[in-house]
């Protein structure tokens, strides 16, 4: 349900939802509702109104929550509008008037940002011409970009640059990403690009910080540069460096190098302007023009760095690496600084970038793949949900597959709902949330106060609802998972219990980040499957404040309903006089906290853990000196459809020393091969324990 705006251009008076509440059902006079248009850009940027250009009193807005494009709109234009089909979008608003009706007594909602297709002409009895058109949101963008070669997750970059090009002033635009903004400026500074690197001069003002950056934000990321000078340093240090999480142009984490005068490299982070800690010895030399590498790296509040020498292997391990605990900085622009200390006298010093690469997802994040799959397709709009799973392993879908089927497989892998636009024409990814753990936005009674018509009618749904769920997952490199949901509840009516039958439903090649995630998968899948066993359609009058996946109370006493319902689609008919048509279907609280073998998300366990799919034990090894020993553990009988997984421990005092190592294969349900390795044949004893997958 969309809120009520607070105080501002959407609500200029600040009316409060008890206002809203009964202006819409028109407690203190009539509805006064009216809708509003305006054009935008490619870019939902704000082109102009088009009031006049609509057709008064016409137009639809339909929304299917279950649809792969979910909103949609039927409008009526005059002809001759200077409008771009083909890329132009429109955005109609509804506007409540709220008593005592001054002029400014209103609050508006947005009703969404929509493509129109090609509009069909016809003339009314006046003459006049008008195109009737229909329009999808920006899903369809996603639906349409189908991709003409194999797509994988795995080497992407969010911006890059190269610098071929000449430019005397700025450094324009890069090969990848937005173009480069001057977030700083600082008189007496020179930049451009040439012979394929970018530059700024210092003349004046050296000490300040100048800050260029691509104009788009991110929460972590990687950077990867190659830094040079254009003559040696004379005073206090040349410091060219990557800037991370900028917010202005003196908020920012940077991470620089220090070119002395004595012919060394340091390397340093800074929280804004404060260098943390002391710099660190490179042990590189520099000599002007020569190209030193440096990676830059934030990933939560851990900032990392590190340099080597052009042409030298890159080394491993970071060379500097600080939490920031200081103000904090959550999210912010990337790019490249430069500057140099205030005791510096070198004349008029060049600070030169031969390349630019930026990696927004250096953690593999699954929400980090999904902004960039938007992002790709133009969506740079968004709003997703943090999350900190990963991949398991690197995913790929065939040429043809388009943006939208690849960013919802992706969401589905970590139990979100399927990206959706809101009315502002932002992509939403979120998490999915049981309609049992969330409380009924919207109310429809019918009492003296109610905006629901009289009639409806009311189906059930119920003879091919599974009461069994099976889900799996086979990845070539790693171990298959299977999970498995069964309806027990006695209260539903299509549970194993109350049907005496079981009927059951298998989905193979689930996309699944782990096997939590699968677990909640099929858990979800059986709430989906099995929750939804009425529906009730219904009439009411318009309220623009529907949404997504709204849930509402009904009270009906013609159909005996009084019931929490979850919103599956709606029609608003865009009049004064209009009304709005629902179709809902009715919760049941089925989620996987109803089948108490599977618990998602923590458990507190007091006392000895006891559980048909773990099993622990000791098995006493005599090992054959200096050589891997097998011995065989059988007996078991462990519960559950997962992989097996075991943990061994020797117990020694000489662990890496006389015992070396210890380990599993084979393990099954039923037993497990377990290799000793000892340098001598004194016999010991190894703890196990083994887990199955539920």
């Amino acid at each position: 349900m969309q809120p009520v705006p607070a105080q501002g251009p959407r609500n200029p008076r600040g009316h409060t939802e008890q206002d809203v509440a009964r202006a819409m059902q028109a407690q203190d006079g009539t509805l006064h509702l009216t809708y509003r248009w305006e054009l935008l850009d490619r870019n939902n940027a704000f082109l102009r109104h088009l009031q006049d250009e609509v057709e008064a009193n016409t137009g639809t807005i339909t929304y299917n929550n279950l649809g792969e494009i979910q909103r949609d709109l039927r409008a009526r234009l005059r002809s001759g509008s200077s409008i771009d089909w083909l890329s132009d979008r429109l955005k109609p608003y509804a506007r409540l008037r709220v008593p005592p009706y001054r002029p400014d007594d209103w609050v508006e909602w947005p009703l969404g940002v929509f493509l129109p297709t090609a509009p069909t002409k016809d003339a009314d009895t006046t003459g006049t011409v008008w195109r009737d058109i229909e329009a999808h949101d920006q899903t369809i963008v996603l639906a349409d970009d189908q991709l003409p070669t194999r797509y994988s997750t795995e080497g992407h970059l969010d911006a890059q640059d190269d610098f071929l090009r000449d430019l005397s002033e700025g450094w324009g635009a890069p090969t990848l990403g937005p173009a480069w903004s001057q977030t700083s400026v600082v008189a007496g500074t020179t930049y451009g690009v040439t012979g394929g690197y970018a530059y700024a001069t210092l003349h004046d003002n050296r000490s300040l910080v100048r800050v260029n950056v691509p104009s788009r934000r991110y929460r972590d990321g990687e950077v990867y540069t190659r830094v040079a000078v254009d003559q040696m340093t004379t005073g206090g240090s040349q410091i060219p460096a990557v800037v991370l999480r900028m917010v202005d142009g003196s908020t920012y984490y940077r991470v620089r190098l220090h070119f002395m005068a004595s012919g060394a490299v340091a390397i340093a982070i800074t929280n804004r302007t404060t260098q943390i800690g002391a710099a660190t010895p490179t042990g590189l030399t520099y000599t002007p023009g020569e190209w030193i590498n440096l990676r830059a790296r934030i990933i939560g509040q851990t900032v990392q760095g590190k340099a080597w020498a052009d042409g030298a292997p890159e080394p491993p391990g970071w060379m500097v690496e600080e939490e920031i605990v200081t103000a904090p900085l959550t999210d912010g622009y990337f790019g490249l600084a430069m500057s140099c200390f205030s005791d510096n006298t070198t004349s008029n010093p060049q600070l030169r970038f031969d390349t630019y690469q930026l990696d927004a997802n250096p953690a593999g994040l699954v929400t980090g793949h999904v902004r960039r799959v938007l992002e790709q397709g133009g969506i740079v709009q968004h709003s997703i949900t943090p999350s900190v799973d990963v991949l398991p392993a690197v995913r790929e879908w065939e040429p043809s597959t388009s943006r939208l089927a690849i960013v919802n497989d992706l969401l589905g892998s970590i139990n979100y709902r399927p990206v959706a636009f809101d009315p502002d024409g932002i992509a939403v990814c979120e998490p999915y949330v049981a309609p049992s753990d969330r409380a009924p936005e919207h109310d429809y009674r019918d009492d003296h106060t109610s905006t629901m018509y009289r009639g409806g009618t009311q189906e059930l749904e119920l003879h091919a609802v599974p009461n069994r769920w099976v889900a799996t997952v086979s990845e070539p490199d790693q171990p298959p998972l299977t999970a498995m949901f069964t309806n027990t509840n006695p209260a539903s009516p299509t549970s194993v219990p109350r049907r005496g039958r079981i009927i059951t439903e298998f989905r193979q090649e689930q996309d699944a980040a782990s096997e939590s995630a699968l677990i909640e998968q099929v858990a979800r899948l059986a709430a989906e499957s099995s929750q939804m066993y009425e529906a009730v359609e219904f009439e009411t009058g318009p309220n623009p404040r529907h949404d997504r996946d709204d849930l509402f109370r009904i009270r009906r006493e013609d159909l005996a309903v009084d019931a929490v319902y979850t919103g599956h689609t709606w029609e608003l008919d865009l009049s004064p006089t209009g009304t709005m048509r629902h179709r809902a279907r009715r919760v049941v609280a089925l989620t996987a906290a109803s089948d108490p073998s599977i618990v998602v998300g923590d458990a507190q366990i007091t006392g000895a853990l006891e559980a048909g799919n773990i099993a622990t034990g000791t098995v006493t090894v005599s090992p054959v000196e200096n050589t891997p020993t097998l011995v065989t553990v059988t007996g078991l009988n462990l519960a559950g459809t997962g992989p097996v997984r075991v943990q061994l421990t020797p117990l020694t005092a000489v662990p890496g020393g006389t015992v070396r190592e210890v380990g599993v294969r084979n393990p099954t349900p039923y037993g497990f091969d377990l290799w000793a390795f000892r340098t001598n044949a004194t016999a010991f004893n190894v703890f196990w324990l083994a887990v199955r997958g539920a």
